[in-house]
């Protein structure tokens, strides 16, 4: 069983069940580097301390307060904090159904994995997850995590249910795209399109790694041997001054020419014995077959 970050009942109208949230994400590969005190060549220890004396405080002392003047705090205890309690702390509620293409992908922060909590919880959280994957819908809630109520998304994934953390609308920023718009070359569009269409796979995650990734742990691999550590040589790309070339050169790097480009129809010399080219009764030849008519039969048909 996943550990849960979030527990609590699904609660669709009249029909609930108990669920649990999981993170659907890890950072356990990622390489973490810790601050070190050069002369001494040991770990940074970071101990609270008191911001006027100076004295250092165990963390197992520390309470949380809210400043409403300068030096002046409202102190709240953990179990103050503890206690409080709001619908949505252990209810997600669904409260609307929308097309998941209405959400912009910007509200879209943290997905977790939803799963039944107990056996007796399958029906009812099947029967939900079936309903969304046939009217291709998501579920719009509220849950509190990390001492935040949350507007949520929740979505048939996999046979399963997929919840995403959801932005608030004062933390998304609006684009400013003033200056893309206006008329563009179509013969540009095109060359881009061709190029596109060449370059198109299905989206395999699995192809993908994170080289900064694997160019740290190197570094650190090499360190740990005593072996110098050699700086990769990177191309930088230039500045495109001559869009138009650019482009044609990437169509022909990619092989072929521009799609939907008209392809002249390459004339091919005609291969048949000049001799054997006779007329066709019920037709019309073409030129070349005309011409190619032996001598004595256009003769006789001046005859």
């Amino acid at each position: 069983m996943p550990r849960p970050s979030w527990s609590g009942h699904l609660r669709l109208s009249l029909v609930s069940c108990p669920i649990y949230l999981s993170p659907a994400t890890s950072e356990s590969e990622r390489i973490r580097l810790n601050q070190i005190n050069p002369k001494t060549g040991n770990r940074i220890s970071l101990h609270p301390v008191d911001a006027e004396t100076g004295e250092p405080v165990e963390r197992g002392d520390l309470v949380k307060g809210y400043e409403y003047e300068r030096g002046q705090y409202v102190i709240l205890a953990k179990e103050e904090i503890d206690a409080l309690h709001i619908e949505s702390s252990h209810t997600l509620d669904i409260t609307q159904f929308v097309d998941r293409d209405d959400i912009s992908p910007l509200y879209f922060d943290v997905p977790y994995f939803v799963y039944p909590d107990g056996s007796h919880a399958n029906d009812a959280y099947r029967v939900i997850a079936h309903a969304m994957s046939k009217t291709k819908k998501a579920a719009i809630g509220r849950i509190v995590l990390s001492s935040r109520e949350r507007l949520v998304a929740l979505e048939p994934f996999e046979g399963g249910m997929l919840l995403s953390t959801l932005r608030a609308e004062n933390e998304v920023r609006a684009g400013e795209f003033e200056k893309t718009k206006g008329a563009v070359d179509p013969e540009m569009v095109q060359m881009a399109v061709t190029i596109i269409q060449r370059l198109g796979k299905k989206f395999d995650a699995g192809a993908f790694h994170d080289r900064y990734q694997d160019a740290l742990r190197e570094l650190v691999e090499a360190k740990m041997k005593g072996v110098k550590p050699v700086a990769r040589a990177v191309e930088e790309p230039s500045n495109v001054i001559d869009l138009m070339a650019a482009l044609k050169q990437s169509v022909a790097a990619q092989g072929g020419g521009v799609a939907g480009a008209k392809k002249g129809r390459s004339r091919q010399p005609d291969r048949r014995q000049q001799n054997l080219l006779l007329p066709v009764k019920g037709g019309s030849k073409a030129p070349a077959a005309r011409e190619a008519e032996p001598a004595k039969v256009r003769s006789r048909k001046k005859a």
